[in-house]
């Protein structure tokens, strides 16, 4: 246990100097200039045994002496350094705090064993994927983020700028069984990260992003990294093995293992698809297909149990769950859209279900909802119309003697990012928050993947 003579990040403030903190090192990165010149300082996260997470600056006259004391991981006494408070100016802060500390050539660093202190290996404030829109309008903070990886292969993209420079990007989308945001990683970065996720993980992937900058891009949500940004793949949190286990009840682990494991899932026009034998029932097919018409006289979107995310029913004004005797006040509204698809080869009726209905539109329920009257069809649902579409159907049991098979879409092949310039994309910042970071894949042992 950390002795009480020591002092804790939350005791910090400007005016005094003698701090003495037990803490580890979480990140160490540095920045660089518009000339692609990398900076002497350097920049720290630290965490201390209550938690609580700073944000340090070792400016260049100290930053020799005191990077040669420190590793990543590691736990550390800190003496004598002191509290600077943020201006209004200073941007992409990884913490919520309005303070940082700063190093000198006084501050004096002594390693400290596991056995001397408890403090957690790792420590985030996480946002949950619908909230971010709100932040994409700010430039202050950095967030915490995670989700599961919906894309069964991630390819970067290499391409020239509007300079002739040489770029590197990877693009994919996570979701965490409600929303789900894009994600754009640069240059060092991106390789990184592409050659991290070549590891031998387990499916699904699910991914911690640390102080990741959240932008808003053809009004859609995209996080992108800075000099801060850290990831984690598969790792021993609570809040993966929580996310695992939501989605596992929600089916969305089962059904995208197909995709994900790279199962070989054919390739079938419409008129395969209806001569399936039975046996190919509740298994998946693909189908490239254009939307012909948007069913406007059933119901688009369904009700469901927030316990066990079965279809929630109104009886007496009141929604129930059909699996039991349980009320639910609050019910989730998820897509359950009927459209007419054809192909060369004939037409078919699909119902999209929530996670293709999300990528169709790029919206949820509510936001269509909060757009258009519930009362009617809203009109923005026919925006798909003669748009073409490759689906994962799942081929069901039909309700009745009339329809003896039903054709769901579960999700949307991933789009295909083209390697083009177009330079009004939000790139990484070219400023001391820029350079990725020495140590931004963390993987401390084998025992911390699941």
């Amino acid at each position: 246990m950390a002795n009480k003579s020591y002092d804790t990040f939350k005791d910090l403030r400007s005016g005094k100097y003698d701090w003495k903190v037990q803490a580890s090192v979480l990140n160490l990165w540095r920045g660089y200039t518009k000339k692609g010149e990398t900076f002497k300082s350097f920049n720290l996260l630290l965490l201390d045994s209550k938690r609580c997470r700073i944000h340090a600056f070792v400016p260049g006259n100290a930053a020799d002496v005191l990077e040669k004391a420190l590793e990543v991981g590691k736990i550390y006494l800190f003496k004598n350094f002191s509290v600077k408070e943020y201006k209004d100016e200073d941007k992409f802060r990884c913490i919520l705090k309005d303070i940082q500390i700063i190093f000198s050539r006084e501050t004096k660093i002594s390693d400290l064993e596991e056995s001397d202190v408890f403090i957690e290996k790792v420590a985030f404030d996480f946002y949950d994927l619908g909230d971010l829109e709100e932040l994409s309008k700010q430039t202050t903070y950095l967030i915490d983020i995670v989700g599961v990886i919906e894309e069964a292969e991630l390819n970067l993209a290499k391409f020239k700028n509007r300079l002739g420079e040489p770029q590197t990007q990877i693009k994919f989308h996570i979701c965490d069984g409600n929303s789900r945001v894009k994600v754009t990683f640069w240059d060092a970065f991106a390789e990184l990260f592409h050659e991290a996720i070549e590891e031998d993980f387990e499916w699904p992937l699910i991914v911690i992003i640390g102080s990741g900058r959240v932008t808003l891009w053809k009004e859609e949500v995209d996080i992108s990294n800075v000099g801060a940004t850290t990831f984690y793949i598969n790792y021993n949190h609570y809040s993966v093995n929580h996310l695992r286990n939501m989605l596992k009840e929600k089916n969305f682990i089962e059904e995208q293992n197909t995709i994900l494991k790279k199962e070989p899932v054919p390739l079938l026009n419409i008129k395969e698809i209806k001569e399936l034998p039975e046996e190919y029932l509740e298994k998946q097919v693909l189908c490239n297909v254009k939307v012909k018409k948007v069913n406007t006289q059933q119901n688009w979107f369904k009700h469901i149990c927030t316990s066990c995310y079965e279809e929630a029913k109104k009886v007496n004004g009141k929604f129930h769950c059909i699996c039991g005797p349980r009320d639910v006040p609050y019910p989730e509204k998820w897509f359950n859209l009927c459209v007419v698809c054809c192909d060369s080869t004939g037409e078919i009726e699909i119902v999209l279900e929530n996670v293709a209905g999300q990528k169709c539109y790029g919206k949820h329920v509510c936001d269509i909802l909060d757009e258009d009257d519930e009362s009617n069809f809203p009109k923005s649902l026919n925006t798909i119309e003669d748009e073409d579409y490759k689906f994962h159907i799942a081929i069901q049991n039909g309700k009745g003697p009339m329809e003896s098979k039903k054709f769901v879409a579960k999700d949307i092949v991933s789009e295909k990012y083209p390697n083009n310039n177009d330079d009004n994309q939000p790139r990484p910042l070219e400023e001391s928050y820029a350079e990725h970071s020495t140590s931004t894949f963390h993987l401390d042992t084998l025992s911390e993947i699941n």
